[in-house]
């Protein structure tokens, strides 16, 4: 279970370079390895994050991280919600 949401996770992050116009859909999807449906949600979120980031002013990278970083807490909250402990 964990391997499969830290894919999901690295996937969100090569989608949102996609959304962000350095690599293709195409691109992200083979780096991904995931079946259509599964890519297809990772995209879909990183498309939310993109949307979030480019409405941003002022430092785009932050607002970045915070949105990955709760993207990456809903998927570790069967640890506490925690990555590191």
């Amino acid at each position: 279970m964990a391997k499969e949401k830290v894919k999901h996770l690295s996937v969100v992050l090569s989608s949102v370079f996609a959304h962000a116009g350095h690599i293709t859909k195409e691109e992200a999807k083979e780096i991904s390895g995931l079946a259509d449906d599964e890519f297809n949600k990772a995209y879909d979120t990183a498309a939310g994050i993109t949307e979030k980031v480019l409405q941003t002013k002022g430092n785009r990278m932050d607002r970045f991280l915070e949105h990955f970083a709760k993207e990456i807490e809903n998927y570790t909250d069967h640890y506490g919600g925690k990555l590191f402990s």
